[in-house]
């Protein structure tokens, strides 16, 4: 498989991806015109308060924005030590375009690299249904369709955030890996490498679920030192070098500046400073799950939240249909942990979709592609609502994990009686339909109020 065959658009892909091309350049208009001026203007110094200010979807993080426009780095590296590498160059080139043009580049960037991710996340993905799976054109068509309209799905594709990239990315491994498993050929070393230093570079998490592509694809042959050391070691210790060296050479002098600067702000209106403090803490104490502890790993876990409304509100719920009230608010600043929808009906259509999935796992488990999926699967399930790692929040992680629905959706279209999988055929359809009009009119709404 070429590499440059892989971003090669085929004639049968091209009415879905151009169609899908225009819904994401318009969402992403929408976005950047929602503050238009503000966003564009030149703050020097300033961008952290006009984008935090301005920019609320869900929880979702604009910090790329802030990076491109004024080299400020908010995002933790160690989880994402790639996604510096490719913002700072566009930092630089868009400090020269402010210095010489007064107008700030940085949500148009931005929005290349989100449509760009969207729009290969599409073809990716068909591809899966159609080259992997075999299913028909307009079933693999249909499914594309389908996946891309879940709320939380269909938001990454517009915000300025790293989701939509891991996306693309997961779905080249899934795409990779299984036309491997298909060909019974192996991934080699290199071929891990590439995947595995560009999923874990963007997602630290997506690494585990590379690996695990290797390990279904190889088997046992995945055990040998050429795979382990270039496949699996390698590109870890690349990233680690990448990581550290960002953080010595651009955050640790970062954060002298920013520690003095919030000193004299302290110091120049300190009551105000505590009272915000003191505001936010609050907030976050009594609208927030509690960590474990204090340290590395028990601050970011979560026991507290309770997990069947989150599993009925947030995981299956909000993941897939956007709630009415409380729309795309987030949670650290003012929406409740929980929120009920207004009408019946959604709660009805999450548990078909939650029980047509369970009835396509019973007809997909036996798959080795599938088997590859569940694995993924089970990742996300244990670090999200076993360990409670954004828990709070856990549709904003939907991107990483939905694609699992679809694809079963897909085997069981495959293994129904000619008669069954035409009704299931009508049944998607309407089922697209309704979510496409819903959640990307809810969130048409959003971005015009």
């Amino acid at each position: 498989m070429h590499i440059f065959n892989i971003f090669k658009v085929k004639k049968e892909e091209r009415w879905l991806a151009f169609v899908m091309l225009a819904v994401f350049v318009t969402f992403n208009a929408m976005v950047i015109a929602s503050h238009y001026h503000v966003y564009t203007m030149d703050a020097h110094g300033g961008f952290w308060s006009i984008f935090t200010k301005n920019f609320r979807m869900s929880g979702y993080d604009c910090w790329s924005w802030i990076t491109v426009s004024g080299g400020r780095i908010h995002f933790v590296t160690s989880r994402h030590p790639l996604y510096l590498t490719f913002l700072y160059p566009l930092y630089l080139l868009n400090d020269w375009l402010i210095q010489n043009v007064g107008y700030n580049f940085a949500v148009y960037f931005m929005a290349v690299i989100i449509v760009f991710s969207a729009f290969y996340a599409v073809l990716f993905m068909y591809r899966v249904f159609r080259e992997v799976m075999e299913l028909r054109r307009k079933d693999a068509r249909l499914l594309t369709l389908l996946l891309f309209s879940f709320g939380h799905v269909l938001i990454p594709t517009m915000v300025p955030d790293h989701f939509v990239v891991s996306l693309m990315l997961l779905s080249l491994t899934l795409y990779i890996t299984g036309k491997k498993m298909k060909k019974g050929q192996l991934l080699t070393a290199w071929q891990s490498l590439v995947l595995t230093f560009f999923t874990a570079g963007m997602a630290t998490s997506n690494g585990a679920k590379t690996l695990l592509a290797g390990l279904f694809t190889n088997g046992k042959k995945v055990f040998t030192v050429k795979f382990i050391s270039i496949g699996v070691v390698l590109p870890l210790l690349l990233l680690l070098g990448i990581q550290q060296s960002q953080y010595y050479l651009l955050e640790v002098p970062q954060q002298a500046v920013v520690s003095h600067i919030e000193s004299e702000t302290l110091k120049k209106n300190p009551q105000k400073v505590l009272e915000h403090k003191k505001q936010r803490d609050e907030w976050q104490r009594t609208h927030l799950g509690q960590p474990v502890g204090d340290g590395v790993i028990t601050k970011l876990m979560d026991v507290s939240t309770p997990r069947i409304p989150t599993i009925v509100e947030n995981f299956f719920g909000e993941s897939i249909q956007l709630h009415q009230r409380s729309l795309l608010m987030d949670v650290s600043w003012e929406r409740p942990i929980f929120v009920e929808y207004n009408w019946s009906v959604n709660y009805i259509i999450e548990a078909f979709i939650v029980l047509l999935f369970i009835v396509g796992i019973v007809f997909s488990y036996k798959q080795r592609f599938f088997k590859m999926l569940l694995a993924w699967f089970a990742c996300d399930l244990t670090l999200h609502l076993i360990l409670g790692f954004a828990v709070t929040e856990v549709y904003i992680m939907t991107s990483g994990w939905a694609f699992i629905i679809p694809i079963s959706y897909g085997y069981l279209l495959r293994q129904l009686s000619m008669k069954w999988r035409k009704v299931m055929r009508v049944t998607l359809i309407m089922l697209t339909i309704y979510l496409w009009i819903y959640n990307a009119g809810q969130t048409f709404y959003y971005l015009m109020s």
